[in-house]
């Protein structure tokens, strides 16, 4: 097995906002094209070598482990169960991910599930993978259409200051730079991250897995990798999501003059 860093993807999610499209399939398996957001991430996810993979299920987690096993049978991906989805942001998703790994002390890179990423992303995280950071990625600056999770930080400085959560707008945290929903542990945090993390799961699973990062600066620093020059598009809404599937195809419609 290789010594790169492992992959966790949380796909446990119920999606409650997408409304309808959510009823039968979690949101990682919905529609793009003839494939689904799922896809879309782990077909580029193989292509950057062998590591370890974990899926973390939830809601409708007999259809996520149905697909692995139609779709993606002899690519060796690990699946790991949250029983407590229901009453989990994704903090304890998080937990269960990084102990289902083999070799947790090779580091970790977390994906969230409901995000199109330009093809091109890979490349650059494999190679911020290489170094010895954490880190963070980062699409965008904040602003009154685009708030929630966000660093302060710059592509000049990238070490990052201060996390925050901030879903309710606030001019106070303008150009801040806006998380995509990725965090890669190096394995020189593997110890503080666990730690921490476990600490946090025993006052509530009612958290995001950046909590500790928020408060504990100092114990777990890090920094961004910026891909604001590329496509990268989260939804949590269905307006939102056949916007960034439309915007995706388009882009790769014109991939190869984009290269």
């Amino acid at each position: 097995m290789s010594s790169k860093r492992a992959a966790i993807l949380l796909v446990a999610g119920q999606g409650t906002r997408m409304g309808h499209l959510t009823l039968n399939y979690p949101k990682c398996l919905l529609p793009v094209g003839e494939i689904t957001v799922l896809d879309t991430l782990l077909t580029e996810l193989l292509k950057c070598g062998e590591r370890e993979i974990v899926l973390v299920t939830g809601h409708q987690s007999s259809v996520v482990e149905r697909w692995i096993k139609d779709n993606y049978a002899d690519a060796n991906i690990k699946l790991a169960h949250n029983d407590n989805y229901k009453n989990d942001v994704n903090i304890l998703s998080v937990e269960k991910g990084v102990s289902a790994l083999n070799h947790p002390e090779y580091g970790y890179t977390i994906i969230e599930t409901d995000v199109l990423l330009d093809p091109r992303v890979w490349p650059r995280l494999m190679q911020a993978e290489m170094g010895s950071d954490s880190f963070w990625l980062t699409h965008g600056y904040y602003n009154s259409c685009l708030t929630g999770g966000i660093v302060e930080a710059s592509k000049a400085e990238p070490a990052i200051k201060k996390i925050a959560y901030v879903p309710d707008y606030d001019s106070a945290f303008d150009g801040w730079m806006k998380m995509v929903g990725l965090l890669s542990v190096s394995p020189e945090q593997v110890e503080n991250d666990r730690r921490l993390r476990q600490t946090f799961l025993q006052q509530s699973t009612q958290q995001y897995y950046m909590a500790p990062w928020i408060v504990h600066r100092s114990c777990l620093p890090c920094r961004a990798v910026d891909i604001t020059d590329l496509f990268a598009r989260s939804f949590n809404e269905e307006v939102d999501y056949r916007q960034a599937v439309a915007d995706y195809h388009l882009l790769l419609e014109n991939f190869e003059a984009l290269k």
